[in-house]
């Protein structure tokens, strides 16, 4: 028995859905948001996210991996919808048209949860202006094998499409964790966990500062850096020397520091 085609009709409603997905609203309410390329495609499929729908063009798709996976969302009952190459284009954002994409939910892990989790350490964020810098920070903190990420209250979005794009796909394997500074406070309090944030005026550099399993880099926004509540739950704060006459750095660069000094302590000893 043929498969039934998707209709022309219901083609023109889903692409509709996806552009509407561009807005943070739309995101929050439907609790999805877009994924196109086939790495995203491919690492949202295996770190077990739920598909929602699949667009895909077989003029533009020239991936037998994700034609593979295409099969199996397909025979898990994920509709399909098969879109000519004009129509993917209309709602893609990358330079060259992959041919695939996809309505997925979003994920976040509960914070007693992930607390529950190993790894290298947390990273935090109180709140990123820049979504292509937020999408860097996800890249390396998976890069770098830090337990999770962390947001503080709810004016960061992962799931915006710079952020997702930016991440290459980083973000799908990481626990992603939505904290106010209270439980955040207490999760310190019952597991020990020691807060350190970056500041420009911390009289300790960032070599100087704890490192493990249980510990979290605490980042504040580009501008105005940490809230009040969140230096008060800081256990301690570094700085990153600055000898030059910059005055500050990239706080995705200024992250990717502090990463790397987590797993440079990591590493067993020559």
């Amino acid at each position: 028995m043929k498969r039934k085609q998707t209709s022309t009709g219901a083609n023109a409603q889903l692409l509709a859905r996806v552009r509407a997905l561009s807005h943070r609203a739309v995101r929050d309410r439907e609790d999805s948001f877009w994924i196109e390329g086939i790495r995203q495609f491919v690492q949202a499929y295996d770190a077990r996210f739920d598909f929602s729908a699949v667009v895909y063009s077989p003029v533009l798709l020239k991936s037998s991996l994700a034609e593979m996976l295409l099969r199996r969302l397909a025979a898990a009952g994920v509709p399909r919808f098969k879109v000519s190459p004009e129509e993917f284009r209309s709602v893609g954002a990358a330079l060259h048209a992959s041919g695939v994409g996809a309505i997925v939910r979003q994920r976040w892990t509960p914070l007693d949860v992930a607390a529950r989790r190993s790894g290298l350490g947390w990273l935090i964020v109180e709140s990123i202006r820049s979504p292509g810098n937020l999408g860097t920070m996800l890249r390396t903190a998976e890069a770098a094998g830090m337990t999770g990420v962390i947001f503080v209250g709810s004016q960061c979005d992962p799931f915006d499409p710079v952020v997702v794009r930016s991440c290459m796909g980083g973000m799908f394997p990481l626990p992603m964790v939505r904290a106010t500074p209270e439980q955040l406070a207490t999760w310190g309090m019952r597991d020990g966990v020691q807060f350190v944030g970056l500041s420009p005026t911390a009289d300790r550099l960032w070599t100087q500062g704890p490192s493990g399993p249980k510990v979290a880099i605490v980042l504040g926004e580009e501008r105005s850096g940490l809230s009040a509540a969140m230096q008060k739950l800081c256990t301690t704060t570094v700085r990153l020397p600055m000898t030059g006459t910059a005055d500050s750095l990239n706080v995705a660069m200024a992250a990717s520091v502090m990463m790397y000094e987590f797993v440079r302590r990591a590493q067993p000893p020559n």
